[in-house]
């Protein structure tokens, strides 16, 4: 068993692990997480690159981290999402995920992911019982939170599977739902690093630079 770590826009600290059992995801994730904001487990034995994510939600920023350590292009899958999608990497790294959600005012649903926004001026904090009630209501293995002020975003994560809250560092699936939710699309993180969104017709583009440390 391999583990690899990186930050993504300057953070989120992620960790893929390679080919471990899925009898061992759970205590692996948990002894992981006291040093990282989350974990992606990859397989190398799937006929396209595969990860699948702690609990089995769709992570942009470690789908990004994956795709860096890749060509320079192709596709990969990723848990919370049904169909491959394509990647390059050119001095950053770019994801192309499929233009679909749902919004309901404040809140924006993903595939495999929901997040709910708030101006700075409505809320300092989010609290973990809030996501995870929002979890349930909407039956999805991650939710997240988003507060708010013009360009940049302090983003929450919730993960079912493995109860995890973390106050992330960076947040690529919380910089689309902001940029959805706002139309901005350079989202500056709480790194003061950018999370790049664009809108394609079918697709967003979301580009950052990933780097690898240990």
């Amino acid at each position: 068993m391999i583990v690899k770590k990186f930050l993504i826009a300057g953070g989120n600290s992620t960790a893929l692990v390679y080919d471990c059992s899925n009898a061992d995801r759970d205590k692996t994730s948990k002894k992981l997480l006291k040093d990282v904001e989350q974990v992606g487990f990859v397989s190398t034995k799937a006929t396209l690159p595969k990860m699948t994510m702690m609990g089995g939600e769709l992570c942009i920023n470690a789908t990004l981290a994956f795709a860096s350590t890749l060509d320079k292009n192709g596709e990969l899958t990723t848990s919370g999402l049904k169909n491959p999608i394509p990647y390059s990497n050119n001095g950053s790294t770019t994801i192309q995920i499929p233009f679909k959600f749902k919004q309901d005012e404040n809140v924006i649903l993903l595939d495999g992911i929901g997040f709910i926004l708030y101006d700075t001026k409505e809320k300092s904090e989010i609290k973990k019982s809030e996501l995870s009630d929002l979890s349930k209501k909407y039956k999805l293995p991650a939710f997240g939170g988003i507060i708010y002020k013009k360009n940049k975003i302090i983003p929450y994560v919730y993960v079912a599977g493995v109860n995890s809250f973390v106050k992330e560092t960076a947040c690529g699936s919380g910089s689309v739902a902001f940029s959805i939710f706002s139309g901005i699309n350079d989202v500056v993180q709480p790194t003061e690093k950018i999370i790049s969104i664009k809108k394609k017709a079918e697709f967003f583009d979301i580009t950052a630079k990933v780097i690898s440390y240990e």
